[in-house]
């Protein structure tokens, strides 16, 4: 029977996802040494760390997506938009509504998009024939 520990990291990676687990698993050293059994307080502040991680993840989350939006005008968007030698004030709301659209499935992923790799994809959308 695996041990005590091993079970226990499976299901905070489970719940909280790995991003927001490894915290707790470093933190707490959950996965350095086997655990046979793990005290309550142990359990109780882990899931504590490993929910304040997920909550610090999802509202960096939110926040590049404000970053990144063309309906708000973010300043990450205006950034990839003045790179691509694009005049925004062209973008139409419609457009602009689609292109958050097609980039919030991005935003609520368990593991933080990298802000080249979101460039990336919105420079690809902007590029992108539109009929």
């Amino acid at each position: 029977m695996p041990d005590v520990g091993e079970l226990f990291v499976a299901a905070l990676r489970e719940h909280f996802g790995p991003a927001a687990s490894a915290v707790a698993e470093r933190e707490w050293q959950l996965s350095e040494h086997p655990h046979p059994v793990l005290p309550a307080r142990t359990v109780r502040r882990a899931v504590a760390c490993a929910d304040s991680a997920l909550s610090f993840l999802q509202g960096q989350a939110q926040l590049m997506q404000i970053e990144f939006s063309a309906v708000m005008g973010g300043w990450r968007f205006r950034q990839v938009v003045d790179r691509l030698g694009l005049d925004s004030a062209r973008l139409s709301p419609e457009r602009r509504q689609a292109l958050d659209q097609l980039m919030a499935p991005h935003f609520v992923s368990a593991l933080p998009a990298s802000p080249e790799s979101l460039a990336e994809r919105l420079s690809a959308l902007l590029t992108a024939d539109w009929h």
